[in-house]
């Protein structure tokens, strides 16, 4: 099975982050001059925060939550992990409170999401403390910023809101290190109001020039998934044309049609590509189809889309929920349709528009796709396209 190849691609961005921890850890013992039997405490906390991080990464992976596809690595996980890491490698060299810890809950969501967002910035708050600034004011400040951060870079994907969150962020910023560095020092300056508002610009700048940028390609994830799984490489792929051609040229079809009807209406078509060829996985598994076809999805960690797809399988189990579920239903029924026709009356003539209006009106008036918010200029549209399509 793929699954130990896949396992291996997953394993190096991990080695990646437990590296990026120990030269973390590395580097702040240099700085604070810790003793050595400190050094062994945060050595011992730095395995439990592993321990959990790679547990959540997994179960977020498993969730469909991330690298929501086993061939997709932990890469740019890692990637902004170890910018976080040289980032607080740095702040040690900053002013108390000001160190611009509301950067990494930006940057780990931009590259992941916020669960493990916050599990990684506080734990970065945490390490950095423990392994010397002795500063419980600076301990709070830094994590009601870390939660400030994932709340604000949740909201930042809202374009509409994407100002006022700016304005926010750059607020609250200034307000919640002035008030711990008063706390600390017993005074407020105008260096301590200026450095803050410099951190905060530093913030908005980076918001504005790359943290939409960054999230846009950790979304592409998923397209970049749907894609893999058609390659001609993947395992799927090769063992259905090596052992099931004619099943394998049937899946071709149908997801080649759909990803071209896709794009005149507007639909996904990585999604109905996708959608399309592994319509009929559960037929290759064997009874119960619908159920061993979503078996099989799940084991290969398809995105959750497209296990939604497999399940609606001509409403066996449940009615298609999506313009995208209903594309490929017709598509299918359609294509069976036709070579059934073929083979049993060779080339003789026969009205092809005819027995796609026929057909597809019949299942819009059994209710097949009442439950898919397909509008009825979809369905018309759809209709049009796939009587003019030619059908092989």
């Amino acid at each position: 099975m793929r699954k130990d190849k896949v396992h291996v691609y997953r394993l190096i961005p991990i080695l990646v982050i437990i590296g990026a921890t120990a030269a973390l850890t590395a580097v702040l013992f240099f700085q604070n001059e810790l003793y050595w039997d400190e050094l062994f405490c945060i050595i011992f906390l730095n395995l439990l925060f592993l321990m959990i991080l790679i547990f959540n990464l997994e179960y977020e992976r498993k969730s469909k939550k991330i690298a929501e596809n086993v061939s997709t690595t932990f890469s740019r996980i890692a990637a902004g992990y170890v910018i976080c890491c040289i980032l607080v490698a740095f702040f040690y060299v900053l002013p108390v409170c000001f160190r611009p810890f509301l950067l990494l809950p930006l940057i780990m969501c931009a590259f992941s999401n916020e669960s493990i967002s916050l599990c990684v910035s506080l734990y970065f708050v945490l390490l950095f403390e423990i392994a010397g600034q002795d500063n419980y004011y600076e301990l709070i400040c830094y994590c009601i910023l870390i939660l400030l951060g994932v709340i604000l870079a949740k909201v930042l994907s809202d374009k509409r809101l994407f100002v006022l969150t700016n304005v926010v962020l750059f607020c609250s910023n200034i307000i919640v290190t002035n008030v711990f560095y008063y706390l600390t020092n017993g005074r407020i300056t105008i260096f301590s109001v200026v450095y803050s508002m410099l951190c905060s610009l530093l913030a908005i700048l980076f918001c504005i020039f790359l943290y939409r940028t960054i999230k846009k390609d950790t979304e592409e994830e998923l397209k970049n998934n749907l894609i893999d799984i058609l390659s001609e490489d993947y395992l799927q792929v090769k063992e259905l044309k090596k052992y099931m051609p004619a099943d394998y040229e049937h899946a071709r079809r149908v997801s080649d049609i759909a990803v071209r009807c896709a794009k005149q209406l507007g639909l996904q078509e990585e999604l109905c590509g996708a959608g399309g060829f592994y319509y009929r996985i559960g037929k290759w598994q064997g009874e119960p189809h619908v159920q061993n076809g979503v078996i099989k999805a799940a084991q290969l960690c398809f995105p959750v889309e497209l296990v939604q797809i497999i399940l609606e399988y001509y409403g066996e189990e449940a009615l298609p929920s999506t313009p995208e579920s209903s594309l490929i239903h017709m598509i299918d029924a359609l294509d069976i349709k036709f070579h059934a026709i073929l083979d049993d009356v060779g080339k003789s003539s026969w009205n092809q528009e005819m027995i796609i209006y026929q057909t597809l009106n019949e299942f819009s008036n059994s209710g097949m796709y009442d439950q898919s918010g397909m509008s009825m200029n979809q369905f018309l549209k759809i209709r049009e396209f796939l009587a003019k399509e030619k059908w092989s």
